[in-house]
C-alpha cells in the first residue's frame, strides 16, 4: 500500500482587503501518495500559487491542516518550518531564479553549502549527475546568460532534486516557455518522478500536463475537483 506523502484537510485561506474578505481555498482536501505526479489546473487568479504556498509552508493557512511526510506543518514556528522545507522540500517557480554570477553547476549545489559546509564533493557530484540527466552535460559551466529559458530551467529542475527532496512543488514551472521546451521539462518531470520516486505537485494552466501526470484536479471556487 502507497504511502501517504501528503495530507489536506479542511483548508481554508482567506485574504483581507480593508472591510471585504476574500474567501479563495474553502475547506479543501487533498491526499497524494509518495510517488505520485499531481497536476492542479484552473484559471488565473483561481488560488493554485496559494494552495502551492501553503503545502510549501510559505504562507499561513487562515484554518485547516497540512501533513508532509508525517509531519504536521501547519503547528510547527517558523524556525521549524524552514529546517523543514529545507529538509524536504524542494521548489520550482515560472522563473527560474538562478543566480546570475554563478554557473549551472554552482546554481545547483551551491545552495546547499550554506549549512553543510563540509559536503562540497558529494553535493557537486550530485548536481553534476543531475545536469547530466537533463542533458546539459556541456553546459555544466555556462551562467544563466549564456543558457537558453528552456535549459535554465532544467538547471532549476536539478536545483529542486539535488537534496532528494520528499516532494517537489512546481508553480508553473513551464509558463515562460515555448511549446518545444514545455515538453521537454514536463518528460524530465515525469522521467525523474519514476526514477527517484519524487512526488511532484505542479501547479499549470497548460492543458498539456494532462499527458504526463498521474493525477489532475481542477481548482474551481476553491475546491479541488479530480479530473
Amino acid at each position: 500500500m502507497s504511502k501517504i506523502i501528503l495530507q489536506i484537510k479542511g483548508l481554508v485561506k482567506n485574504f483581507q482587503s480593508g472591510s471585504t474578505i476574500l474567501e479563495v481555498l474553502q475547506g479543501l482536501d487533498l491526499e497524494v501518495n509518495e510517488g505520485d505526479c499531481i497536476a492542479i489546473m484552473g484559471e488565473s487568479g483561481v488560488g493554485k500559487s496559494t494552495l502551492l504556498s501553503l503545502i510549501g509552508g510559505l504562507d499561513s493557512v487562515t484554518e485547516g491542516s497540512i501533513r508532509i511526510n508525517d509531519t504536521q506543518i501547519t503547528q510547527l514556528d517558523e524556525r521549524d518550518l524552514a529546517h523543514f522545507r529545507a529538509r524536504f522540500l524542494g521548489f520550482m517557480f515560472q522563473y527560474h531564479y538562478l543566480l546570475p554570477e554563478f554557473n549551472a553547476l554552482e546554481n545547483v549545489f551551491l545552495p546547499l553549502l550554506i549549512k553543510e559546509k563540509n559536503f562540497k564533493k558529494e553535493f557537486e557530484k550530485k548536481a553534476r549527475e543531475l545536469l547530466e540527466e537533463v542533458g546539459l552535460k556541456g553546459r555544466l559551466f555556462h551562467k544563466p546568460g549564456e543558457l537558453s529559458g528552456g535549459e535554465c530551467q532544467r538547471v532549476a529542475l536539478s536545483r529542486a532534486l539535488v537534496k532528494k527532496p520528499k516532494l517537489v512543488i512546481a508553480d508553473e514551472p513551464t509558463g515562460n516557455l515555448d511549446d518545444k521546451n514545455t515538453q521537454i521539462v514536463f518528460d524530465l518531470i515525469t522521467s525523474l518522478n519514476k526514477k527517484y520516486n519524487t512526488t511532484f505537485i505542479i501547479a499549470t494552466h497548460n492543458k498539456k500536463i494532462v499527458q504526463y501526470a498521474r493525477k489532475v484536479y481542477l481548482l474551481e471556487n476553491g475546491k479541488l475537483n479530480k479530473i
